[in-house]
């Protein structure tokens, strides 16, 4: 491919952000990174006065100018808060293209984001990394940290992908009430099988036969979002090719991230690819415009249609859960009342609300990786918040915030994080007796 000058890796579109910013500062009082380091670069005003700066030509791309636009969780927090509608987001994601055309992909990146492009390759992975991971031990993992993950408290690989385990046509019992697509991402594919499975048998005892489709990978957004646009196009592609469909009711997600690019990003990426010259059909836009209307986030599509659940009465012990907000869901999609609607109708829960349900947990994919000590500074509030509940379990629809903040809670609290859906499966299966 050919490559293009600095200046026209942005749209117009997006440029227009620089122009809306009046300079208030109201997103600094949001921003986790701002708050973490008090310093006006890394807030997300100073981003975007340097981002004018870049643009009239008068600062140049440097390393320095680099290592600051990496200090952004994209969290979307000072989306919500800018009165002028700023989309501070995708201003900087479009500035980490320019990034990357400049200096490259990172090695480490690079490695992972071939790994997602090809499924074959991130199942062989996870294989290699499950016997890594026996082979090593929990004593000899003890003290080793990916980042501010400790390596020993990040989950084990599924025995299997969850797409082998899945059938791909799953029938209810009766009358079916809806027909949907199930894009399960890879978090569940090769860490949180039980989730999948969770997301099954509720969405099954509703009335829903749900399609599992074996052919799917990764969502593209963590390749488009560090700034690798062009290797993100195969995988939002393939994904369009098979969920863009008219012949189903919705596409349920069980992935905030997923949930995001289908709902918001996928139509803005590829317009704005498209209007700088990229290869970029209309039809595949349009494909992005029907998934973008089909899809719902799971937790939500089940609060939508809570008549259709099994009656349930409490039996057993109550289970005290608390909530996360996981951006991608709360700040992306606008979806936060509704899971916690989900979790306090459940009657063998009593929920507990957390302070700053809503702030981000810090793990921000790989920002925790890049920027271990911001992440652990962020992190160490949400589980300040979540241990002053006192709650067994914190209910998150995120597999990211679930790794974040799981590998950070006090074992000896025995604190679960789980799904919502594992917790509506639990309640389900506490009528029959069989809850374990």
């Amino acid at each position: 491919m050919e490559h293009k000058t600095e200046q026209s890796l942005l749209s117009p579109e997006t440029m227009e952000n620089i122009h809306h910013c009046n300079k208030c500062g109201l997103c600094m009082a949001a921003c986790p990174v701002y708050k973490e380091l008090l310093l006006e670069p890394a807030s997300p005003r100073g981003k975007v006065q340097l981002s004018r700066h870049l643009l009239q030509g008068d600062l140049e791309l440097s390393p320095r100018v680099k290592e600051i636009l990496s200090q952004c969780l994209l969290c979307g927090s000072c989306v919500a808060a800018c009165p002028s509608g700023v989309q501070g987001d995708r201003l900087f994601s479009g500035f980490r293209w320019r990034v990357t055309r400049r200096y490259g992909v990172d090695w480490k990146k690079r490695i992972l984001f071939q790994l997602l492009a090809h499924p074959w390759l991130t199942a062989g992975s996870a294989r290699l990394g499950r016997w890594a991971k026996d082979i090593l031990g929990k004593k000899l993992q003890a003290g080793i940290k990916a980042g501010n993950l400790p390596l020993d408290r990040i989950p084990p690989f599924n025995q299997q992908p969850f797409s082998h385990q899945a059938p791909e046509v799953m029938n209810p019992e009766g009358e079916i009430r809806a027909r949907v697509f199930y894009f399960h991402g890879c978090a569940t594919n090769y860490l949180f099988d039980r989730v999948g499975h969770a997301v099954l048998s509720v969405l099954s005892k509703m009335g829903i036969q749900v399609i599992t489709p074996k052919k799917q990978g990764c969502c593209g957004v963590p390749m488009f979002l560090s700034g690798a646009r062009e290797e993100s196009l195969a995988c939002i592609s393939e994904v369009l090719k098979t969920f863009a469909s008219q012949e189903v009711d919705a596409v349920v997600v069980d992935c905030a991230t997923c949930g995001s690019a289908f709902v918001r990003e996928y139509p803005h990426m590829l317009g704005e690819l498209r209007s700088l010259g990229e290869d970029v059909s209309g039809e595949l836009i349009q494909a992005a415009q029907l998934l973008s209307q089909k899809t719902r986030d799971v937790t939500a599509f089940i609060g939508d249609h809570m008549s259709w659940l099994p009656e349930m009465t409490q039996a057993g012990p109550l289970i005290k859960v608390t909530y996360h907000d996981p951006c991608h869901l709360l700040k992306a999609q606008g979806i936060g009342i509704l899971p916690r609607k989900v979790l306090a109708g459940l009657p063998n829960v009593e929920f507990v609300e957390m302070e700053a349900a809503d702030a981000c947990c810090g793990g921000g994919g790989s920002f925790q990786v890049e920027h271990p000590e911001i992440s652990a500074g962020i992190t160490s509030k949400k589980i300040q918040n979540v241990q002053a509940t006192g709650a067994n379990v914190v209910a998150t629809g995120c597999p990211g915030c679930r790794i974040t903040i799981g590998a950070h809670l006090d074992p000896e609290l025995e604190i679960g994080v789980l799904h919502p859906v594992e917790l509506i499966e639990l309640a389900i299966k506490a009528q029959t007796g069989s809850a374990p």
